[in-house]
């Protein structure tokens, strides 16, 4: 089943919008100081065989502007489909072409060879293989 130009990817795109709006910052993670045998080791685990020495919170910095200008990215480039969308529905589809007619028009052809023998004749026998070239191309042109 395929999505419609207007109304299948809008659904698709609306649930990514809203799960990235819902996105809030990562869940809160511990740092332990410990020291064992007189080494000190920083580790997210709780310490193995002794008492840390100090335990904080690491939450990680949630930025919400860059979040906000991550979600106007996103919906320019929603917009800027959704106008390449509407255009190629606008305008057939986005097919452009030109259209060649096979109509042969069957008079051109005879007078291009009546023309072609009056040269001929004209010319006489002695006619140059260039005046023969540009006549034959003419009836080519004309009868293809």
């Amino acid at each position: 089943m395929m999505p419609s130009a207007i109304g299948g990817y809008m659904d698709v795109r609306a649930i990514l919008l809203l799960a990235a709006m819902a996105a809030g910052p990562a869940s809160a993670q511990q740092v332990h100081k410990c020291v064992e045998g007189g080494k000190t080791s920083y580790q997210s685990a709780p310490c193995a065989n002794s008492a840390p020495q100090k335990t904080w919170d690491a939450t990680p910095q949630y930025d919400a502007y860059e979040n906000q200008l991550r979600l106007e990215r996103i919906r320019q480039d929603m917009r800027q489909r959704d106008q390449r969308q509407s255009y190629q529905a606008s305008s057939g589809g986005g097919v452009r072409g030109v259209v060649v007619s096979q109509y042969k028009e069957p008079d051109r052809c005879q007078a291009a060879k009546d023309h072609r023998d009056a040269v001929y004749r004209a010319a006489g026998i002695k006619r140059s293989f260039e005046l023969s070239r540009q006549m034959d191309d003419k009836v080519y042109a004309a009868c293809k």
